[in-house]
């Protein structure tokens, strides 16, 4: 099997996505900037691996059009969704093929991360429901074959640079599993994330924020499934929240986003 990274990154200057990502195999890199090209470069990892890019410059915005745009262009076995901001280990590759080669039935790993505030996977398992929408996708690897056969994208009404805040990855490993896919979690880590950038979506806890979230919720679990999300979020993240916005504004602004229609 051939491993390929699919990275999404806006504005990249010479090629300093591919110089601190530390790759490793083939890739596919997706630099949203303000003109369309492509082309081929090929480097020679640290490890002396040569290794074959496909470098795609593109007018369009959105992270999920990006994502997208990169699976398109895969040819490999299994692909890895990478940030810019991430830095792969040495071994990625050999981590990745034993883990689907020991799990023939996964269709999709989500692997650890090195990231601030995120709790690893101790134990390699089957995800729960309810672990599989935590996932991010910086940390999924899938066989490409079964997205591409199951018509499976991201949303691109949803996520960074759709103007209507997050939950592409939730919808991604919901509609992966309302196809049947495999999910599982790996306790191996791939990588090291710096989140030190400033989200493009998130501002706070604000009208806008939950604004979103209530219509996000519902497209992403439907009407009457995300009249629970909205409720329990709302208890849950009332710490999180609350020097903010009062609890009956972040209901009633979530349930005004609900109603929304687009």
């Amino acid at each position: 099997m051939r491993v390929q990274v699919l990275i999404s990154c806006m504005f990249d200057s010479d090629y300093a996505v591919i110089k601190h990502t530390n790759l490793q195999s083939d890739a596919i890199v997706v630099n949203q900037c303000d003109h369309d090209s492509r082309e081929i470069i090929n480097i020679t990892s640290k490890s002396g691996k040569e290794c074959c890019v496909t470098y795609i410059n593109t007018t369009e915005r959105g992270l999920s059009r990006s994502r997208n745009m990169a699976i398109r262009n895969s040819d490999s076995d299994i692909c890895l969704l990478c940030d810019d901001d991430e830095e792969l280990v040495d071994n990625y590759v050999e981590i990745i093929l034993k883990a689907f080669e020991e799990t023939p039935s996964a269709d999709i790993f989500a692997f650890n991360i090195k990231r601030p505030a995120k709790t690893p996977f101790r134990l390699t398992h089957k995800l729960r429901y309810i672990e599989a929408l935590k996932v991010s996708s910086v940390h999924i690897a899938f066989r490409r074959e079964r997205i591409i056969n199951n018509n499976i994208s991201f949303d691109i009404m949803l996520g960074s640079g759709s103007g209507n805040g997050g939950g592409e990855d939730t919808k991604f490993m919901r509609d992966c599993r309302k196809k049947g896919l495999s999910q599982w979690g790996h306790a191996s880590f791939i990588g090291v994330l710096n989140d030190t950038s400033e989200s493009l979506w998130f501002h706070g806890f604000n009208k806008q924020f939950f604004l979103d979230y209530g219509w996000t919720s519902r497209r992403i679990f439907g009407s009457l499934n995300s009249i629970f999300t909205l409720l329990v979020y709302a208890v849950k993240h009332f710490k999180d929240y609350r020097k903010d916005i009062s609890f009956f504004d972040a209901i009633k602004y979530s349930f005004s986003g609900w109603s929304m229609k687009k």
